[in-house]
Formats: structure tokens, C-alpha cells, sequence
């Protein structure tokens, strides 16, 4: 087992392809968080009651009105618009405060997609140049215990998302002190639910082994990993159509009787389980006046069937492998 290890860790540090993968992808998660805090770099001025008055007396609407209805009419214009200000003020506050942190974590972990493309990729490549290179068997002729190999090669996967992932986490506590420095006025932000933040990474760490082992079992039948891409795409467009049929149901559709099954579909049970997380581990609203709710009750069910369908994935990878003609 240890010299599998050692093993996988010298063909890993080779592939500077895999290396490159692993760094870029946290930089880019980064790149996105501060391109998203440059979009809401625009303040708010301090509301000015004394040139909305003049603004509607030069737009020329009161000319012909008493000077009593007018004055009420103004009077009534500022208030209208004072509080549609203070709206946009709450709103843009919460915005700017999702970059402050802590919650400049929860909203770097909000990049994990880019994450989950990247294990296709290094899983893909990890995989299926070993038969595109024909090194397959020379791996297996120094070592015959094929799911012992493959379990090598899964651990080694696992640790690469833990590492981004890790990473995500570290610029999430950097980068907003990076924008303070350079002269960002950053409001300060409600804490975080620390139980939930760990549920939250739990979560991206299943879906991780969940996407792996889906992209192994998808290089693995293809035995190339230019094709493990493909496959997710034709999946993904193959799951939407499937909840777009089930959803014409009655029985499928919101308080339907069935309704929580859709939860347990690969894709739709992703983005639910990381919404309901996600708002359990903020204390930030999406919107100014939204109910928070922070129970992880909903979380059970895409959590459990991302648990069976990333076991169910696996198994079919370790089959298909110890089963499989090498011929490469």
C-alpha cells in the first residue's frame, strides 16, 4: 500500500498538467470572488431630499398645480423616494458584505463548480492517459491487486479536491484583507454558523468523491479521458430533460407527493444540498426582508442519495476495472 503511494505521488508530481490544474483552479476562484466585489464597487451617495425637490419642480409637472397640492406632492415624491433609497442601500450593504469576512469564505466556496470541473479533468487525465500512453499494464505488472490500485488512485483524487477546497477557504480569509489594504470600505458582516460551515464542507467534499467516481466510471467504459467531459455533459443534459418530464407531473411538482424525490437526483440533489447549507452556515439574507431559514432538515434527503449514487458510481468503477481486458 505504501509503495502504491509513493508511486502515485511520483506519477502525480510528473504530470505538471494535474499541478497546474490544482493551483489555477483556487486562482480562478479568487479571480471570480474579486471580479464579484469590483461589480459592487459603485456607493451609494447620501440621499439629497433637497435635489429631489428640484428635480421635480425642473422636470415642470407641478406647473399648473396649487401651490398647497404641489407641495404635498413633492413632499410625498421624497418620501417615496427616500425609502426606496434606504432599499437599495440594505440591499447593496448585504451585497458588499458577502466579501467581508467571514462570510468571504461562504461566498469563495460559492465558486466550488469550478472545483468539481476541475476533478473531471484531473480524473479524466489521471485515468485515461494511462491508457492512452499505454502504462496501464506496466502499473499493473507491479501490481496485480487491480482495486488496490484503483482505491490508490481515488484516495490521491480525494486529497487534490481537499487541498482546493482548503485552499478556497485560505484566500477566503485573505482576500478581504487584501481589499482592506487597498483601500476597500468593507461593512462588517454578521458571523457564521461554524456547524454549518462544516456541513458545508463536508457537503463539497462528498460531492467531490461523487464527481469523482462518476468521472472514473465514465473513463474507465471510454478508456480515454478526452470523452470523461463529454459523458457529464451528455449526463447533465440528460438529467434536466428527465426533471423537466417529471416535473409536468402533478405529483412531481412544489408540495407535490413526490416532490422531495426530485432531491434525489445527482445534479438537482448538488445544487439543493448546497443551497440549504449555505443558508444555514449565513446570517446574511439574499434580499433585503427575506426570512432566513437555517434548518438542515431539507439537506437529508440530496445528502443521503449523493452519499448512494457517489457509493453506486465507485462500485462500478472498482468492477469495471478488476473485470476489464488490458490490452493497452
Amino acid at each position: 500500500m505504501r509503495g502504491l503511494a509513493q508511486a502515485e505521488w511520483l506519477r502525480f508530481r510528473k504530470r505538471r498538467i494535474l499541478l497546474l490544474i490544482v493551483v489555477a483552479v483556487p486562482l480562478l476562484a479568487g479571480f471570480l470572488f474579486l471580479a464579484g466585489y469590483v461589480s459592487t464597487g459603485y456607493v451609494l451617495p447620501p440621499f439629497d431630499p433637497e435635489g429631489v425637490r428640484a428635480r421635480i419642480i425642473a422636470e415642470g409637472y407641478l406647473v399648473d398645480v396649487p401651490p398647497d397640492e404641489a407641495e404635498a406632492i413633492i413632499v410625498e415624491t421624497i418620501e417615496s423616494e427616500r425609502v426606496y433609497y434606504e432599499q437599495a442601500l440594505e440591499e447593496a450593504t448585504i451585497t458588499r458584505a458577502r466579501y467581508a469576512f467571514p462570510q468571504s469564505i461562504l461566498t469563495l466556496l460559492g465558486n466550488s463548480p469550478v472545483v468539481f470541473i476541475a476533478l473531471v479533468l484531473v480524473t479524466g487525465l489521471s485515468i485515461g492517459d494511462e491508457f492512452g500512453w499505454a502504462t496501464v499494464r506496466t502499473s499493473l505488472l507491479a501490481s496485480s491487486h487491480r482495486r488496490l490500485l484503483l482505491l490508490v488512485r481515488f484516495v490521491a483524487l480525494a486529497l487534490v479536491a481537499v487541498i482546493m477546497l482548503a485552499l478556497i477557504v485560505l484566500l477566503g480569509a485573505i482576500l478581504p484583507a487584501l481589499l482592506t489594504v487597498a483601500g476597500a470600505s468593507l461593512p462588517s458582516p454578521p458571523a457564521i454558523d461554524t456547524g454549518a460551515l462544516l456541513a458545508l464542507l463536508l457537503a463539497q467534499l462528498l460531492v467531490a468523491i461523487l464527481v469523482i467516481a462518476f468521472a472514473a466510471l465514465a473513463t474507465l467504459l471510454s478508456r480515454s479521458g478526452s470523452l470523461t467531459l463529454a459523458s457529464v455533459l451528455v449526463y447533465v443534459l440528460v438529467e434536466t430533460a428527465v426533471l423537466g418530464l417529471l416535473m409536468r407531473l402533478e405529483a412531481f411538482q412544489q408540495d407535490g407527493v413526490y416532490a422531495w424525490l426530485l432531491d434525489a437526483l445527482p445534479i438537482r440533489g448538488i445544487f439543493a444540498l448546497m443551497d440549504v447549507v449555505a443558508r444555514a452556515a449565513s446570517q446574511l439574507p439574499s434580499y433585503a426582508g427575506e426570512v432566513m431559514v437555517r434548518d438542515l432538515s431539507a439537506a437529508r434527503v440530496p445528502f443521503v442519495a449523493l452519499l448512494l449514487w457517489a457509493g453506486l458510481f465507485a462500485t462500478l468503477a472498482f468492477r469495471r476495472f478488476s473485470r476489464m481486458d488490458i490490452v493497452e
